[in-house]
């Protein structure tokens, strides 16, 4: 999340200042890890709000990880790399705060040699045919890997793997064609096209290698950078030039290009889509399914061939500035070559911007349903598309309509921009302090809105879940606060009461090659009541129970996380409103608790996926496989049914009267959309309860 606080810039300039000065040489002669790593050390030590000790202990740990990253399921690395390797393990402190990537290369070095002795076995191993009679087990889940001894150990590993991977083809293959066969047909699936679905592994898996292969070095850097920046908070990272551009197109959903979604089939990067209205859908003779062999960046560049290149490498030389011209050779499907000039031009990905639609009751009042995905903005143009802009046209739209009420789903949504947060909130709150921010260098500070009057006085709803993150859990908490509205959703939000600042590394130095920035925590969030929202989030008024409650996907479950605490409350006024907020959500948890066959299902959803989490081995015994994949088979089919009774039942609980307004654009555009809005008991709750406002004088 970004912020603008001019004694920090301040602070940083003079680092900056200090750091080239500190070169004996210049700084184009410098090595870019060196640079990198420095500049991230010094930068966090100077100005991250959780200073941590840069120890032998900190090594320790770094180390551990970053053999964890590298190989996750500890198939490439053997004990002796570890033990190899071991006189850096309380080194990587000192080289963190030199800026020193001595064990990064030596590290490096050794997984290369480890991936190229790891293809060479698997090449060799499905070379032969499995035994399915033979019984033995495969373990998989963390608690279950651990480095090989030596290389025997390390080939048995690779063997075992490929042979489920084998079973796993062959059972999903036939499953659905022999759902209903017996026993004995099944075995002949086993034995009789063993080498047919060999094959098909071995496909796979040297795709996989292609992959590792065609990965830089810079690309398990910035691996290792953020090994390293983990240890400070979840929430830190170094963005790669690549990273950064993924990361502005998730936050601004713009990105400039030539509209298509392309996907990696054997080597060749494929058309998978063409977004409607985008170059490539002007031009008319690129089709689904063509292959793009070679590009040219520039239409005065020579073309490169990019088969065989990674995916998000290619991209990279297709993606430009807007008005510029790129050369494709395409190889069509009937084998033909041919080349085709687009002219690049901004590509929207629609799905992460503001939704509407009006939903009228069955007493006719009509109520407003925004659907946020992301506090979006266009870190690169501050004039840009943004939520806050969006939203307000929409807010003036349901007004023509004479609404009663607004709900605001801000489920899922992971959070974004900091001023535009504050300008959403203000809309409903007017011109108040909407949170506080603390920091290490000054006492903590209030954010008002103070960019307009209240657009919305009437009743509001905020829908959320465990995943409603960041700038959703300010809104949400100023909501409540205030007592403006009433939350509805999962007991807690997220969790995530920090804020984030990005900086280009390239900023203050001169240096011409791309270093990528650092989005690093600088500050807390605090509600006006003094309390952070981080790792307790904000509690709903309404609970209503989410299909994700079981899974650990929230700040509380990551190791780093910081703390939760609280400052004093600042002075500021409930929402003068003549509507009874605690009349209403009194009732609607009576009505709740009323509603035991559904909370009978949710809780019974909820042990059953706790015990499909707990699966750690398979047999690699044919009949063995066969038994565990149908009493897994089955126990999916059981959980598939009750999240689906889940549904059924939540809308029984929660029926939908209400009927959704349309015009036919806006029908065609979001079709899917509003189809799902019709089977979602939580909006049919949420729209119960602003109707219950209007029968609430």
């Amino acid at each position: 999340m970004n912020t603008k606080i001019k004694k920090i810039k301040h602070i940083i300039i003079c680092f900056f200042i200090i750091f080239l000065f500190s070169f004996c040489s210049p700084l184009v002669e410098k090595e870019k890890h060196h640079i990198i790593l420095k500049t991230i050390y010094n930068t966090l030590y100077f100005l991250h709000p959780n200073p941590i000790l840069i120890n032998n202990q900190f090594s320790k740990k770094v180390y551990n990880k970053f053999f964890e990253k590298l190989d996750n399921q500890k198939r490439f690395f053997i004990q002796k790399d570890i033990e190899d390797l071991s006189l850096y393990k309380e080194k990587i402190d000192d080289f963190w705060i030199h800026g020193d990537s001595t064990f990064f290369k030596i590290i490096i070095k050794r997984f290369y040699q480890r991936i190229k002795e790891a293809e060479f076995i698997c090449n060799n191993i499905l070379k032969k045919p499995f035994n399915f009679n033979k019984k033995e087990i495969y373990f998989f889940g963390e608690k279950n890997y651990y480095f090989s001894k030596n290389k025997k150990e390390c080939v048995e590993k690779w063997r075992k793997y490929l042979k489920y991977l084998t079973l796993l083809e062959i059972i999903n293959s036939k499953s659905n064609i022999l759902k209903n066969y017996k026993k004995k047909t099944w075995k002949n699936a086993f034995f009789n096209e063993e080498k047919k679905y060999r094959k098909k592994v071995e496909e796979h898996i040297k795709k996989y290698f292609r992959i590792l292969n065609q990965k830089k070095e810079f690309d398990w850097f910035s691996m290792y950078v953020n090994t390293i920046t983990y240890q400070y908070d979840p929430h830190t990272n170094y963005l790669s030039p690549k990273e950064k551009e993924i990361f502005d197109l998730n936050i601004s959903g713009q990105i400039e290009g030539i509209g298509v979604e392309l996907k990696d089939e054997k080597g060749y990067a494929t058309i998978m889509k063409i977004i409607v209205g985008g170059p490539t859908w002007k031009n008319k003779k690129i089709e689904i399914g063509d292959k793009i062999i070679r590009v040219a960046k520039n239409i005065n560049y020579e073309s490169k061939n990019i088969v065989g290149m990674l995916l998000e490498n290619s991209i990279r030389l297709i993606r430009g500035k807007k008005g510029s011209k790129v050369k494709l050779t395409l190889q069509k499907k009937d084998g033909s070559l041919q080349e085709v000039i687009l002219t690049r031009d901004i590509i929207e990905k629609k799905e992460i911007f503001a939704k509407s639609v009006i939903i009228s009751d069955k007493n006719k009042n009509k109520y407003g349903l925004i659907c946020l995905p992301v506090f979006y903005f266009n870190p690169e143009n501050k004039n840009g598309r943004n939520a806050a802009k969006d939203i307000k046209k929409i807010i003036k739209k349901f007004k023509k309509e004479n609404i009663k009420g607004i709900l605001i789903d801000i489920r899922n949504n992971g959070g974004g921009s900091l001023d535009v947060v504050i300008n959403i909130a203000g809309f409903f709150l007017g011109k108040v302090p909407i949170v506080q921010i603390g920091s290490k260098f000054y006492s903590k500070k209030k954010i008002k809105n103070s960019n307009h009057e209240i657009l919305w006085k009437g009743p509001l709803v905020v829908l959320v879940n465990e995943l409603s993150a960041s700038a959703s859990e300010i809104f949400a908490a100023s909501i409540a606060d205030y007592k403006r509205g009433i939350i509805v959703g999962s007991s807690q939000t997220y969790g995530k009461g920090t804020v984030q600042t990005i900086y280009p590394l390239n900023k203050f130095l001169f240096f011409n090659k791309e270093l990528g920035s650092l989005k690093f925590t600088i500050n807390k969030f605090y509600r006006v009541n003094g309390s952070s929202t981080q790792l307790k989030g904000v509690n709903s008024d309404i609970i209503i129970p989410s299909n994700t409650t079981t899974l650990k996907m929230m700040e509380k479950n990551y190791q780093n996380s910081m703390r939760w605490d609280s400052i004093d409350s600042i002075d500021f006024h409930y929402w003068n409103s003549d509507k009874n907020l605690d009349k209403i959500k009194h009732k609607n948890i009576i009505l709740l608790k009323k509603k035991k066959d559904f909370m009978t299902i949710y809780k019974a959803m909820q042990s059953l996926e706790k015990k499909i989490l707990r699966i750690n081995s398979f047999s690699l015994n044919w009949k063995e496989f066969y038994n565990e994949y149908i009493r897994i088979k089955k126990r999916n089919e059981n959980f598939k049914k009750l999240r689906n009774n889940f549904n059924i039942y939540g809308l029984r609980a929660f029926p939908p009267s209400y009927k959704i307004i349309v015009n036919k654009n806006e029908l065609e555009e979001e079709k899917e959309w509003i189809k799902n809005i019709k089977k979602d008991f939580y909006i049919s709750e949420c729209v119960n309860i602003l109707g219950d406002f209007n029968e609430n004088p």
